[in-house]
C-alpha cells in the first residue's frame, strides 16, 4: 500500500483517531479491514450484511442479525412495534443524507440491548470501560487455552462459567439472567463456528490473540473464511453445547446433567 493512500477493502489498519468502536471484536475487526466504515460511523445494513457474508454467515442468519440490530431501540417490551425492538440499536430518525437507516459501532454497547455483562475480555458497565478489552482479562483468556494451544468448546464453556463467577464476586450490581447467558453463549458460539478448525471447531491461540488484542482477522495466521455457510441449525448446536456446560446451575436454579453427577 502506497504511503498516503487509503487502505484497500480487506486490508487491516488500526482505527483512525476518533473512530467509534463496539464491545464486539468481530465487528471491530470488520471495521479495521474496511468491510464496514473504518471510522465506525454511518454503517449501512447492506455493508454489515456483506461483512457477515464474508465471514460465512448464511443469508437467513445475517439478515436476522442485521435487520434486528437496525430496528429502533425500545426499552419497554410492551411498547415494541414492527419497527422497534428491545434488541434494536438505532435511535429514532437515525438515517443518512439520503434517508437510509444507519448505525454507529458504539451503539452496539448501548444499555438494555444486546450488550451483556460477564464478557470474555471486557469489564461490566458498572466497573467503568465496557468497550475496550481489559489486559488482565485478556491474559486470563490466553491462559485458558488447552495444552495443545487451541480452545475447544469445553475450554470456552469453562471460561464463560469462570467469568460469571468472577463478575458475581466483583460486581455488586450484576444482573445476568438466563436470556443474557444464552445471548453470550450464542455470540461465542458464532465465534467458535467461524474461526474454529475441524469437526470440533478448535480455535488456535494465535487466532484469539489476533481477534481480541489487535481486532484483526487472523489471515496472517492461516485463517480463511468458511467454505460452507453458517446457519441457525449449526449455530444452535454449538451454542447449546457451550450454554449447557457454562450453565451456572445453582445461581439460575436449574439442575443440569453435570450438577446431578456432582451430587
Amino acid at each position: 500500500m502506497a504511503t498516503g493512500q487509503p487502505p484497500k477493502k480487506g486490508e487491516y489498519q488500526k482505527p483512525p483517531q476518533g473512530a467509534l468502536r463496539s464491545p464486539c471484536p468481530v465487528l471491530n475487526a470488520l471495521s479495521n479491514h474496511g468491510y464496514i466504515p473504518r471510522d465506525g460511523r454511518n454503517i449501512h445494513a447492506a455493508d454489515l450484511k456483506a461483512g457477515f457474508a464474508y465471514l460465512g454467515f448464511d443469508p437467513i442468519l445475517k439478515n436476522y442479525l442485521v435487520d434486528g440490530a437496525f430496528k429502533v431501540h425500545e426499552d419497554d417490551p410492551k411498547k415494541v412495534t414492527k419497527d422497534t425492538d428491545v434488541l434494536g440499536l438505532r435511535n429514532p430518525g437515525q438515517v443518512d443524507e439520503n434517508g437510509i437507516p444507519v448505525l454507529n459501532l458504539d451503539q452496539v454497547g448501548r444499555p438494555n440491548a444486546v450488550e451483556h455483562p460477564c464478557s470474555m475480555t471486557r469489564r461490566d458497565r458498572e466497573q467503568g470501560d465496557c468497550v475496550s478489552f481489559d489486559p488482565e482479562l485478556m491474559a486470563q483468556l490466553i491462559g485458558a487455552a488447552g495444552t495443545d494451544g487451541h480452545y475447544s468448546m469445553s475450554d470456552i464453556a469453562k471460561y464463560r462459567k469462570l467469568r460469571y463467577a468472577q463478575q458475581k464476586r466483583d460486581n455488586a450490581e450484576l444482573k445476568f439472567d438466563v436470556q443474557q447467558h444464552t445471548l453470550a453463549c450464542g455470540e461465542i458460539g458464532a465465534f467458535q463456528a467461524t474461526f474454529g478448525r475441524g469437526l470440533f471447531y478448535k480455535i488456535p491461540l494465535s487466532y484469539m490473540k489476533a481477534m481480541f488484542v489487535d481486532e484483526r482477522l487472523p489471515l496472517k495466521e492461516g485463517w480463511t473464511p468458511r467454505w460452507t455457510w453458517l446457519g441457525f441449525p449449526e449455530l444452535a448446536g454449538v451454542m447449546f453445547w457451550i450454554r449447557h456446560y457454562a450453565w451456572p446451575s445453582k445461581e439460575f436454579g436449574v439442575e443440569t446433567v453435570d450438577s446431578k453427577k456432582a451430587k
